[in-house]
């Protein structure tokens, strides 16, 4: 499709394509996962835990899409909105981002959780090992891939007509059936749950990673609008902030119609999400309860691939333009196949420290661009000097939650810090550093961002 350079308004059909597709890219493994354990687990706490989940796992994102859009030319030649860190920084965060949330984590797991909750139990049978019948579906699952993100041009239109609508139909069907045919069992909430409840969920938000993935998503959903005619940063906010609200309000309604469904198998003593749901579809289904899971289970890891690998194909082709598409997607499903069959809980035995060192760093860097909106002068100092604080920080939080006693020596001065207890210490320096940063900028008070 032809670029347009005039002015015109979007219409709201493509809006809703565009936001579906968005949807099902943000919707992968960990989306299915968590919310329905935050529902189990959770009991009477449930209401406060899925606000503080919604949180971090939509409100953010959606705002993070909306700082995506407002990038300059000469920023989304350098990386994108990070770049405001700093050039080097800027660039080490940008690429930490689209590795964790591409081959080197978040792509190899979503291949592995599409097998463990979808195929694994429908081939228990067969005669093979587990390795190579793991070996066999990635091989399947990112041949599928490769088919989509092929056609990067048509990634949006094709997961927003068509993957995102059947895989919210199931979703529905799912939630609707399980809320309105099984009673809620109620409980006490789980240790993890029963004391700051809000903060508890937001920091559970983490681990959708679905913040960080703006900055990956970003540069599809913003290059379909620019083909639709949205070529300056205020029409491409403003077409950005609708379809974030469709992304969002999808999100929202699934995420608290998961949780729903994790407080009817309350206290029923599962281990992880995977076997809650497997377990109330066949409650709710029969014997075809399975089949609808991993449909489910497919459609949700397949369109999160499909997005995951298009953008970092975008992006390495950026910084290695000599290196043709195809090479940079071969490597990156290579890398991905080889590290989905180290198998399941190796992969996620990783997500809690990696996401507790880059996650504040992401929210620091999308709370202020949202608030340089606001004035009418840019800020320099503000994100250098908090994102150096930020990361500091939350890499001790995230070294003590990896390392333990090996980062004891820290732990006299975190335990100084306010909300050190909720594993939240970077946040009180952090506002001490914008505050700092903003006066230093107010001082300057450079022109605005073009």
């Amino acid at each position: 499709m032809p670029q347009n350079t005039g002015k015109k308004q979007i219409p709201f059909s493509q809006i809703l394509v565009i936001g579906f597709a968005l949807f099902a890219m943000f919707f992968g493994a960990g989306n299915l996962i968590f919310p329905v354990m935050v529902g189990a687990d959770s009991g009477s706490n449930v209401v406060p835990v899925t606000i503080g989940l919604l949180l971090t796992s939509v409100v953010l994102p959606v705002l993070g899409m909306v700082v995506a859009a407002t990038e300059s030319t000469s920023e989304a030649a350098q990386g994108g909105v990070s770049s405001r860190i700093g050039k080097i920084p800027g660039t080490i965060f940008t690429l930490v981002v689209f590795l964790t949330t591409g081959m080197l984590y978040a792509v190899p797991r979503v291949a592995t959780v599409a097998y463990e909750m979808s195929t694994a139990p429908l081939i228990a049978g067969v005669d093979f090992s587990a390795g190579a019948k793991l070996f066999c579906f990635t091989i399947v699952f990112f041949a599928v891939t490769v088919f989509f993100v092929l056609t990067p041009s048509a990634v949006v239109d094709r997961v927003g007509k068509y993957l995102s609508p059947a895989l919210l139909v199931f979703l529905a069907l799912l939630v609707c059936v399980t809320a309105f045919t099984m009673p809620d069992q109620g409980g006490e909430p789980s240790e993890k749950w029963l004391n700051s409840p809000f903060v508890a969920g937001a920091i559970e938000g983490y681990n959708t990673m679905d913040a960080l993935a703006t900055f990956v998503f970003g540069v599809v959903i913003v290059q379909s609008l620019q083909k639709l005619g949205a070529n300056t940063p205020g029409q491409r906010v403003k077409e950005m902030t609708k379809v974030g609200l469709v992304a969002g309000v999808c999100l929202a309604l699934v995420y608290i119609g998961l949780t729903v469904v994790g407080t009817r198998q309350a206290g029923m003593g599962f281990k992880n999400g995977a076997e809650l749901l497997a377990a109330v579809s066949g409650a709710a289904f029969g014997s075809v309860g399975q089949i609808i899971f991993s449909i489910i289970t497919i459609l949700a890891c397949l369109t999160t691939a499909i997005g995951l690998l298009t953008a970092a194909t975008e992006y390495y082709k950026k910084i290695l333009p000599g290196v043709p598409f195809v090479v940079l997607l071969g490597v990156q499903v290579f890398v991905s196949v080889a590290l989905a069959n180290l198998g399941l809980n190796q992969i996620l035995a990783i997500v809690g420290p990696l996401m507790q060192f880059v996650y504040p760093l992401a929210i620091t860097v999308i709370a202020l661009a949202l608030f340089e909106r606001m004035l009418p002068f840019r800020l320099d100092f503000t994100y250098k000097i908090a994102a150096a604080v930020a990361a500091l920080l939350s890499f001790m939080e995230a070294g003590r939650l990896a390392f333990g006693t090996a980062f004891s020596f820290i732990d006299p001065f975190l335990d100084l810090l306010p909300l050190a207890q909720i594993q939240m210490a970077w946040v009180v320096p952090t506002l001490i550093a914008i505050v700092v940063g903003f006066g230093f900028d107010f001082r300057m008070r450079k022109s605005v961002r073009k």
